[in-house]
């Protein structure tokens, strides 16, 4: 089996929650059947946003450092926990010697797949700015349904807020100023947002679900189904 490169610590919640995914989607009977995985927990590469939008510190150095890390230790392919920092992948890839996978792309194809027509996209302004979601979306003609400032001010809020660890606040915020605006299909696409996003109404699509269960595959383990 592969081994896979995960970079995570962007942010720590986010990381444990896909880590904790990949074991549950993972078909197994025992310690032996699950995938390897070499993680390197980066907690001091810089705000993916700030570098976007406000001139904030470049990522990239952060994150090729993390990836030939992983290369060292026989990685076969690295992953981003983190969908923003899937704005700097042209760069990083440039400068290490294994693939690094374009989990957002694969995750939008994997959807068309199943039929999926039309899909919010939340997460972060900076994703939103980067347009990583959006040209796949253009390329395999899904439409993106892109929230308004006020539903994105209460988005980075959460976001932040889980960052920080106050999950319940996040979910307050989550359940009185952004599930009520939504509607059909919604990708969570910041991996916090899974952490607090619960609806009963809404067709959630867990980024963290998708990824874990994308990783699985390449590394030719089973997903349970």
């Amino acid at each position: 089996m592969k081994i896979a490169g995960i970079v995570g610590g962007m942010g720590s919640l986010a990381t444990v929650d896909f880590l904790k995914k990949v074991v549950e989607h993972t078909k197994a009977e025992k310690d032996q059947d699950h995938i390897r995985m070499i993680v390197d927990f980066n907690t001091s590469v810089p705000d993916r946003t700030a570098a976007i939008l406000d001139d904030g510190e470049d990522p990239t150095l952060y994150l090729v450092e993390s990836v030939k890390m992983l290369e060292r230790e026989k990685a076969d392919f690295a992953v981003f926990i983190c969908n923003t920092a899937y704005a700097f992948l042209d760069r990083v890839q440039k400068q290490v010697n294994i693939p690094v996978l374009n989990l957002p792309e694969m995750t939008l194809r994997k959807l068309k797949s199943k039929g999926i027509e039309e899909i919010w996209l939340t997460g972060t302004r900076g994703l939103l700015n980067s347009r990583v979601y959006q040209r796949e979306a253009e390329k395999i003609g899904l439409t993106l349904k892109i929230p308004e400032e006020r539903l994105q001010e209460s988005l980075m809020q959460i976001i932040y807020t889980v960052k920080a660890g106050q999950i319940k606040k996040a979910s307050l915020i989550w359940f009185s100023d952004v599930e009520p605006y939504l509607d059909g299909h919604v990708l969570l696409g910041c991996t916090e947002l899974p952490v607090v996003a619960k609806s009963k109404r809404l067709h959630l699509i867990d980024v963290n679900d998708e990824w874990a269960k994308i990783v699985i595959e390449i590394c030719g383990a089973e997903v349970n189904r």
